[in-house]
């Protein structure tokens, strides 16, 4: 029986119907799919294109994707914008320099927070950062996941039901590669947690299948590394829809990230809307 997803296309589209925001985006590749999701989104966000130049937009042209990033802050620090769409510049190069401009002190790489949200079709869930620097021991599990569930709880009044994924099944061989090993002990130990805090969780090994089948609406990778492999499968080659990617580190400062290959920028716009409309 397949528990019912909550539907966060409408939902994000009734709270971006509620008013314009201007909205920066990084784009250095214009290919027609990406003009067209921008043209889209034009309904719901006065866009301003950093990188490359589409005409019937406000254009800011930089072809050098640091300095670009550079520019992207920039707006949002000036107030210029909004908020931002990270899109096609680099993700480390971007976050370092939101935490200079702002004057932050940066978050080591293995705790910032963007969680997203995927749905197709009549499914949709919550997945945890799919960084290669992500849940390589048990503390930044703990801590990334609690994060979550909290955005979770707060922002969209969603209780969890959390998939635990591993990389070993319970009738695999062990002590043939050390590394399997430990991470498959560390899963287990995290789901122990989670259900001794009296988190509905489960474990479900390499089955991502089932875990959504079965209505989880949080999905936990065993490694950032497997997960974020695991995340660029189901955009790139399942058609899965990436809605939503926030920074959680940054109070309500809208920065919305996402993945630099990916064409249609409908969804991150849309959502960069909502929650500039959902400010405190």
């Amino acid at each position: 029986m397949i528990n019912k997803f909550m539907d966060f296309e409408k939902l994000f589209l009734d709270q971006a119907k509620r008013q314009k925001r201007k909205i920066a985006v990084a784009i250095m590749r214009p290919i027609p799919e990406t003009i067209e999701s921008f043209k889209k989104a034009s309904d719901y966000a006065d866009i301003v294109v950093v990188g490359a130049k589409i005409d019937g937009f406000e254009n800011v042209v930089e072809p050098d994707s640091d300095k670009a990033s550079k520019i992207l802050i920039r707006l949002l620090k000036e107030k210029k914008v909004e908020g931002i769409v990270r899109g096609q510049v680099k993700d480390s190069t971007t976050l370092a320099e939101f935490y200079k401009q702002f004057e932050m002190e940066p978050v080591p790489s293995n705790r910032k927070l963007f969680t997203a949200i995927l749905s197709k079709g009549q499914y949709s869930f919550f997945c945890t950062t799919c960084s290669v620097y992500h849940g390589m021991n048990l503390e930044d599990k703990i801590y990334e996941v609690e994060h979550t569930i909290k955005h979770m709880k707060e922002q969209f009044g969603i209780e969890p039901k959390i998939a635990v994924m591993g990389i070993l099944r319970p009738t695999s061989v062990r002590g043939k590669y050390q590394m399997l090993d430990n991470i498959t002990e560390q899963c287990a130990k995290f789901n122990e947690y989670l259900v001794s805090k009296g988190y509905n969780s489960k474990e479900y090994y390499m089955e991502y299948e089932t875990a959504v089948w079965e209505g989880c609406n949080l999905i936990v990778p065993s490694t950032g590394i497997v997960g974020n492999s695991w995340l660029k499968s189901l955009l790139y080659l399942g058609d899965w829809k990436f809605l939503a990617c926030n920074h959680l580190n940054v109070g309500d400062i809208v920065y919305e990230d996402g993945t630099r290959n990916e064409k249609d920028y409908f969804w991150h716009i849309v959502h960069a809307v909502a929650l500039c409309n959902n400010k405190k």
